[in-house]
């Protein structure tokens, strides 16, 4: 699976489990509506992925992330 030039991140969400999350370049980057959530959780993450934590993320994505689980 490709990461398409830094469209997607993944957010560790525990110590094994990933989201995928698109990222829209052109908003703030403190907007929550940068973030679009792929509804999927994954146990491995593509090598050359960039890895966010979930603390860096705005407040309405941790919510949504953390109810996900």
């Amino acid at each position: 699976m490709g990461l398409k030039k830094g469209k997607y991140v993944y957010v560790e969400l525990d110590k094994s489990r990933f989201a995928k999350l698109r990222v829209l370049k052109k908003r703030d980057e403190k907007s929550p509506d940068r973030y679009i959530i792929i509804n999927k959780t994954f146990v491995r993450r593509p090598r050359s992925a960039t890895v966010v934590k979930l603390e860096d993320l705005p407040l309405e994505i941790k919510d949504r992330l953390t109810n996900m689980k």
